[in-house]
């Protein structure tokens, strides 16, 4: 079985262009559903996982975070080559989920690939007239390095609390030719110092998740700084089934981890109050071994 480029376009529900429609056919993207006897050893497996301890989210993990981006960090001083910012965590699992259910991939990095063609389809589909890109939580920068080959003309922003995402787009902008600002920015305490001009987007990816429930003072820092849209691809257990064992599992996990607990059913109260706009707020059908972690939600601040 393979996943094609119209697999995606249907569930984003717009046409990709014809760059990324090759890219995402370039990468082949092949894989075989599970025997009953694999799927009840992953089901078991999942379960044994959520019956024990697991390191949950917070301002705790900073350390993790300054560790893992600076791992990627003395790999690319060593090479000149921007695989080495994928982070290490993809690829980890033989099996990953689609539409519902888990599967087991027949290609290398098959996560990584899948991943980083929702992120680029919507991030080039939304960003619209918008100049100036702001990635909170950026990591090792990789979707904004890849955002910079879709358009060289966008100003590119990475913000992140690890000291060490810094000097990584510090040596981004020396060896590879890219010109990424970049921020020191806890979400917990958010850095108002930031400037942010007219025609900006605001995007996470799997970042605004270690907050927790704590998410008060990034939608503050929003409200304040007033981008034209925000875009989160993130955990919502909103938008899942808990009445489907996978998408049960996958609910439970985030509330073991404290993943971002009650962020879209704020963004649904603000919009009813009348201060934000929704545009588009939905499941992927596309996750990791533990969980579908990449919910998408687009919302605008009501000006």
């Amino acid at each position: 079985m393979k996943i094609f480029p119209e697999d995606i376009e249907n569930i984003l529900d717009f046409n990709l262009n014809d760059i990324l429609k090759k890219q995402i056919e370039d990468y082949n993207l092949l894989y075989e559903e599970l025997t009953k006897e694999e799927r009840d050893r992953y089901l078991l497996d999942v379960i044994n996982v959520l019956m024990n301890d697991i390191t949950f989210s917070g301002k705790h993990r900073i350390y993790e975070c300054e560790k893992g981006w600076n791992d990627n960090l003395e790999m690319l001083k060593q090479h000149k080559d921007s695989k080495y910012l994928i982070p290490k965590y993809h690829g980890k699992y033989k099996l990953v989920r689609w539409k519902g259910d888990v599967i087991k991939p027949k290609i290398e990095n098959f996560d990584y690939k899948i991943h980083i063609s929702f992120v680029d389809a919507i991030l080039q589909h939304y960003i619209g007239d918008c100049e100036n890109v702001f990635e909170f939580g950026c990591g090792p920068a990789y979707h904004l390095l890849r955002l910079n080959e879709f358009n060289k003309d966008l100003n590119l922003y990475g913000l992140d609390c690890a000291t060490s995402s810094q000097r990584i787009i510090n040596e981004i902008n020396n060896k590879l030719d890219v010109n990424i600002i970049p921020y020191n920015f806890d979400f917990f305490n958010p850095n108002y110092d930031v400037e942010v001009p007219e025609k900006s987007i605001f995007f996470t990816v799997a970042a605004l998740e270690q907050v927790g429930d704590n998410f008060g003072s990034y939608i503050d820092f929003i409200f304040d700084k007033s981008p034209d849209i925000c875009i989160n691809i993130e955990p919502m257990s909103e938008l899942l089934d808990d009445n489907n064992l996978i998408d049960s599992l996958s609910v439970k996990y985030f509330d073991k981890r404290k993943y971002l607990n009650g962020f879209l059913s704020h963004l649904n109260n603000l919009e009813k109050e009348g201060k934000i706009e929704i545009i588009k707020q939905q499941r992927i059908f596309s996750g990791s071994y533990f969980i579908e972690g990449h919910s998408l939600v687009v919302w605008k601040i009501n000006k």
